[in-house]
């Protein structure tokens, strides 16, 4: 006997929030996960969406047009719910390609009556892994028009009790399967994470490569550090002029001014246009698939945020580092 399967879980972020849209959609053009048939992409579809969408616009637009809430929105108030559904290979294996569709639509009719048609965000079902599945999303507001993914969502008895419901509405349309217990349900979570794992080996050599990138830039750096902060190590000389008598030759004279030689204004120029090249080398780490594609890791298991934070810590320190970079340059051209 099969099982349904449901499970829905908080989203933190916009960053996580444009992670799972790429997974979805499928916009990255390389996965380290081996149960994507690439050959099959094409099969996969949205129930709701002709085309991709931008899962951030349609989360603004949805709070715009139904949050009826009198306080301001929080910055890091949940913002969007995701969900899966899904049963055994078993399962998809006894129906047709029209049995499995019409499955998914019995299914968001589901995820319609309990969250609200209007706060549903996408339905992306997925034919291009082993199993069939959907992921769904939508935006937790409540029936009076706040923001509220605590009482959308429930503690764990409400989720039990949300399974309870989804089994009895998919037997209620004919497909005959059992409620999925914590030990099947447990099962996949521990198949998900091994694969987790898998992917994050190939993460983490690009973590290494980075760290080891910004290591040699750093020791670039640290040769010009000092010329770029500390200007009174100038080499500078006290101008003169020539002041013309009436009967007799000029007379050189101090002016007060101090001034910097030719070489030493040669010299200078040499190390700021170094510092801007390091500065676009930071650049150009950045713009990575390692740091492009931190966001989407992050968002696929909260057991392995370890790795995420890690990988926050060293954009961080990036930043931070090309900030002073930046700052010296400024200071110097001004």
């Amino acid at each position: 006997m099969s099982y349904s399967i449901l499970r829905v879980e908080r989203v933190k972020g916009s960053g996580n929030t444009k992670g799972l849209q790429k997974h979805n959609q499928r916009e990255n053009n390389n996965y380290n996960n081996k149960d994507i048939r690439h050959e099959d992409t094409h099969k996969n579809y949205d129930l709701i969406h002709e085309k991709n969408v931008d899962y951030n616009q349609l989360i603004s637009d949805k709070i715009d047009s139904n949050y009826t809430g009198n306080r301001k929105i929080r910055k890091d108030a949940i913002r969007h719910v995701e969900g899966i559904i899904t049963s055994d290979e078993k399962f998809f294996n006894r129906l047709s390609e029209e049995e499995t569709h019409q499955f998914f639509k019995d299914s968001l009719d589901f995820a319609k009556q309990e969250y609200g048609e209007e706060n549903i965000l996408y339905a992306t079902v997925h034919l291009d892994e082993k199993v069939p599945h959907m992921h769904f999303g939508f935006v937790p507001l409540t029936d009076d028009g706040r923001l509220s993914a605590k009482e959308k969502l429930g503690n764990k008895k409400a989720m039990t009790e949300l399974q309870d419901r989804f089994n009895h509405h998919v037997n209620s349309r004919g497909y005959g399967l059992e409620r999925g217990t914590a030990k099947q349900v447990s099962e996949r979570e521990h198949k998900h994470i091994d694969k987790f794992k898998k992917d994050t080996q190939f993460h983490k050599q690009e973590l290494q490569t980075v760290k080891s990138d910004l290591k040699k830039l750093d020791s670039q750096l640290n040769a010009h550090i000092s010329d770029l902060r500390v200007t009174s190590d100038f080499e500078y000389e006290n101008e003169v002029e020539v002041k013309k008598g009436l009967f007799k030759a000029g007379e050189k004279l101090e002016t007060g001014r101090k001034v910097i030689s030719a070489e030493e204004f040669e010299r200078i120029q040499r190390t700021v246009i170094a510092a801007s090249n390091i500065v676009d080398d930071y650049e150009k780490i950045r713009e990575t698939d390692f740091f492009k594609e931190n966001e989407e890791l992050k968002s696929k298991n909260l057991k392995y945020a370890a790795f995420s934070i890690e990988t926050n810590k060293e954009n961080e320190k990036l930043k931070k580092r090309m900030k002073s970079i930046k700052s010296c340059l400024l200071s110097i051209r001004n």
